[in-house]
């Protein structure tokens, strides 16, 4: 698969040279996918080119993920005296999220942010992401995804997928929502078509606590649930409000089961056309990108999760009897994910866990 994608990429590469030596290293309007200048070669450190990035998400334009992109990518134009310039796909307009991905393996797309679960089909060791209940606030997964298992576990995407890994940022803590009943234990979850990311695991999960995982494209799931595809959906608080999922959800459990990273990356065809100081100037405001992100995700939040509840949606709080119950019932989620990324990762993601908690 590796060898086949690194292939793909070369002839790629091959013809896009020839386009440029054919047209004068101008860029095609219809490729959003460029990191083209306005000259054939590759310029020397200080140079004047110009260089246009296409980023891409799955979120709305006035999600925390398009917010984050705005101000980031006004930022690294001034920092970068014009010479970098991001151009904004929110909403999927580059396609779903593993569209999107593949985009960035085949150097079609630039930079893009995409969810964990979807990182998994193209880097098995991401699966490590959908351990059930051990991060439970965002301080804590901001303190293990920043320090040294973050930081091994995007190199370890880099090696497998082939993209520049930048950094991580929130998804979300995900909790269920459904518009059909009150879930306090699992045993209300029976019956339940809850949709899922295109991940095994997280299925897995679902169904373990007696719910039918169904998985459902991002960009489809608003519609699913307004005509009752699924019953209820899996995703955080910031989301379920900017996506509009409140409006067609009446119940939300608020006991988070992942901590769910976006990862960023980008093409390494895109990488590798930058000179040395625009690279560190992507690495240095991909990390930025992630803060600002992190920052309005948290005070998004507060601020919709009230304005959510004000508008009736009934929000449940289980007791600590209730949570064990959620615990157990997902137990066997641990060692389907050992068999996938081995026992050192898992441990070593478990001790990171553990240092941070003290």
């Amino acid at each position: 698969m590796k060898k086949t994608k690194r292939f793909i990429s070369a002839l790629l590469t091959c013809a896009m040279c020839l386009a440029m030596a054919s047209c004068g290293g101008n860029s095609t309007p219809n490729n959003p996918g460029s990191a083209t200048g306005d000259k054939s070669n590759a310029p020397a450190t200080g140079d004047n080119t110009v260089y246009t990035l296409s980023w891409a998400h799955s979120s709305s334009t006035n999600d925390r993920l398009a917010l984050a992109t705005e101000k980031m990518a006004e930022e690294l134009k001034e920092a970068s005296n014009g010479r970098l310039i991001i151009e904004h796909y929110p909403a999927s307009q580059l396609g779903a999220e593993r569209e999107t991905l593949e985009g960035i393996t085949l150097g079609t797309v630039d930079c893009a942010v995409i969810s964990s679960g979807i990182v998994a089909g193209f880097s098995e060791d991401m699966y490590i992401t959908s351990m059930p209940y051990l991060i439970d606030d965002y301080e804590t997964g901001w303190a293990v995804y920043d320090g040294e298992f973050g930081k091994e576990l995007g190199r370890r995407t880099e090696e497998d997928a082939g993209w520049k890994f930048l950094g991580w940022c929130d998804n979300s803590l995900r909790m269920f929502s459904n518009s059909k009943k009150e879930i306090q234990t699992p045993t209300d979850m029976a019956g339940l078509k809850i949709r899922t990311q295109e991940n095994d695991l997280h299925m897995q999960l679902v169904n373990a606590l007696g719910a039918s995982a169904t998985p459902v494209a991002f960009s489809e799931l608003y519609t699913a649930l307004q005509q009752g595809t699924v019953d209820g959906q899996e995703n955080g608080i910031a989301l379920t409000y900017s996506m509009g999922f409140n409006e067609v959800v009446k119940y939300m459990t608020y006991f988070p089961h992942i901590y769910d990273p976006y990862i960023v990356v980008m093409s390494s065809e895109a990488w590798n056309k930058l000179p040395a100081d625009l690279q560190a100037l992507m690495e240095e405001y991909g990390a930025k990108y992630c803060q600002y992100e992190r920052e309005f995700n948290l005070q998004n939040e507060k601020d919709y999760l009230a304005e959510m509840e004000g508008k009736g949606l009934k929000v449940y709080y289980p007791t600590d009897e209730q949570k064990q119950l959620f615990v157990d019932a997902t137990a066997d989620v641990e060692a389907a994910i050992r068999g996938k990324v081995g026992d050192d990762l898992v441990d070593s993601f478990k001790a990171a866990v553990a240092d941070v908690k003290g």
